[in-house]
């Protein structure tokens, strides 16, 4: 099923304690049968005001109770849908008044009004969600792929759309489209975000077909196959492939690193809005001290130059260009792989140096690859998929990978556990133990024990006496004689059920005896 996890649970939770808090303003008892009105609703909402409760949390309070009164009572929104709406303009007006964010095109850009009225809105609703600029485009793509399917072209014409409709789309999406379930999924929470925030309705449960793709197991590469990935490149190439090695990252975080990242004195490297927003710290490597520090002075020549042209810039994140004007120009806030060329904001239509594109590096590794004649399928990715099962199998903890790679749930991490080739475990073919005559490859011979204390399962170390044919070179001689292995697995099988039935009996005496001593009778 296509639905929101927990957000009606959510919802819920958070209408009942608004209920209760207003109940106990107006001294009522938190009954569910209080039929509030708006008047009650306003004077509560006022209260929160006089106490310095900003627009956009009273904002929140008014939808909690209209959830309460839909959820919980099953009674009409009527009077309160006025409230919410004096209320959505209030807490525009308060962003339009603030220092940070003075007019309504900085806080969502340009918008073009040559697009269609319902993809302008949603437009502006992403940005006011602070939602990336590449996942706008992609919302937007798929966006037009659903009014292109159901031919419409205009926000009055999604009065008669509902979740039957883009369930049939998504259906369609896997059925003809053959796409895989990351589009479809990106399809669906595209459309679930128009729904919710732009039409404020719910979309229900969507049962539509979806796409099926198995389990993929990521590619890794040895530190052989890295090493000569890397004699390869060159340059700044060469660089962003080593940090991609060397600290896990994604090819956005290495492109997006600005100078004020680089610590030096400590060995750091800080990554900001990373997936999901998130930011992290990782170690830097020691071979890579030395190439950064060169790419940082060459780096900086081109910001002297550019602020001796005037026209140093950079994007800055979160308005910060608003509450500091001069931040753009300064050296500490300067992408560390910038582009070659000034590019323009599409947001803002302003002019900076912007970082690398990330398509850049892709093309340079694709010729490297082959030129090392590696038929395997490396992308910029599969960097990091090496970084963390290469520190996997070095005996780093899960959790500590967990951290370093940036992951929110602990079984993304634990996909790379599927990769390891384990030290402690050795499977020996069958083919391996034909006979040399018709044997593809000799046996490999026993592993000795690891330098980590691991033991090989076929090495039979503490599994004989000394002077004792080992029990795993019984069963590896014995496998050369069928009949001969049956008749030894048989006779385990017995002493398995002997055992089993002495360890029964004793079981057994045992509950007599404990029955004897509890009524005070000997044994």
């Amino acid at each position: 099923m296509f639905e929101r996890s927990s957000r009606a649970e959510n919802e819920l939770k958070w209408a009942k304690i608004w209920f209760k808090q207003m109940a106990a303003f107006h001294h009522r008892s938190p009954e569910e049968d209080w039929a509030f009105t708006a008047e009650d609703v306003i004077a509560y909402s006022r209260s929160k005001l006089e106490q310095g409760t900003p627009a956009w949390k009273r904002l929140k309070l008014v939808e909690g109770l209209m959830s309460y009164r839909k959820l919980v009572q099953e009674r009409p929104l009527g009077d309160l849908l006025a409230v919410r709406s004096k209320l959505q303009e209030i807490v525009v007006r308060e962003r339009v008044d603030s220092d940070a964010v003075p007019t309504i095109e900085d806080l969502v850009g340009r918008i073009d009004p040559r697009e269609p009225d319902v993809l302008q809105e949603y437009r502006r609703t992403l940005r006011l969600h602070g939602l990336k600029y590449s996942t706008e485009r992609a919302y937007v793509g798929k966006l037009k792929a659903f009014m292109h399917d159901r031919g419409l072209r205009c926000h009055k014409d999604f009065e008669r759309i509902g979740g039957a409709d883009v369930e049939a789309h998504l259906t369609d999406l896997a059925v003809d489209g053959n796409v895989a379930p990351s589009t479809q999924n990106q399809a669906f929470h595209a459309l679930l975000f128009l729904f919710e925030h732009v039409f404020h309705r719910e979309i229900g449960r969507i049962q539509a077909i979806r796409a099926n793709k198995g389990k993929q197991i990521p590619t890794v590469m040895s530190r052989e196959e890295v090493e000569a990935v890397l004699r390869e490149l060159h340059g700044v190439g060469l660089v962003i492939a080593k940090l991609l090695y060397g600290c896990g990252m994604r090819i956005s975080e290495a492109v997006r690193l600005r100078i004020k990242d680089l610590d030096f004195a400590n060995a750091l490297i800080e990554i900001h809005q990373s997936k999901g927003g998130k930011s992290r710290i990782v170690p830097m490597p020691r071979h890579l001290v030395e190439p950064l520090q060169r790419m940082v002075r060459s780096r900086r020549i081109v910001h002297e130059q550019d602020v001796a042209e005037g026209i140093a810039s950079v994007w800055l994140p979160h308005a910060l260009s608003k509450k500091y004007p001069k931040a753009a120009q300064e050296w500490r806030w300067q992408f560390l792989f910038a582009s070659e060329r000034l590019s323009r904001d599409p947001l803002t239509g302003q002019r900076h140096r912007h970082h690398l594109h990330r398509d850049t590096f892709p093309a340079q590794l694709r010729q490297a690859v082959d030129r090392t004649g590696l038929t395997k399928a490396i992308t910029s990715h599969t960097f990091r998929h090496s970084y963390a099962t290469h520190l996997l199998l070095e005996g780093t903890d899960i959790r500590t990978i967990q951290e370093l790679l940036g992951h929110s749930d602990l079984k993304t991490t634990m996909i790379y556990t599927h990769v390891v080739n384990r030290r402690d475990i050795v499977v020996v073919s069958p083919l391996d133990r034909l006979s040399p005559a018709n044997a593809v490859a000799a046996p490999p011979e026993p592993s000795p024990p690891g330098a980590d204390g691991l033991v090989s399962l076929s090495s039979g170390v503490g599994l004989s006496e000394p002077g004792e044919t080992s029990p795993v070179a019984e069963v590896e001689s014995l496998a050369r004689s069928p009949s001969a292995f049956l008749r030894v697995e048989r006779s385990m099988v017995l002493r398995a059920r002997m055992v089993r039935n002495w360890v029964g009996r004793w079981r057994w005496l045992g509950r007599i005896a404990g029955s004897h001593a509890h009524h005070g009778s000997g044994p």
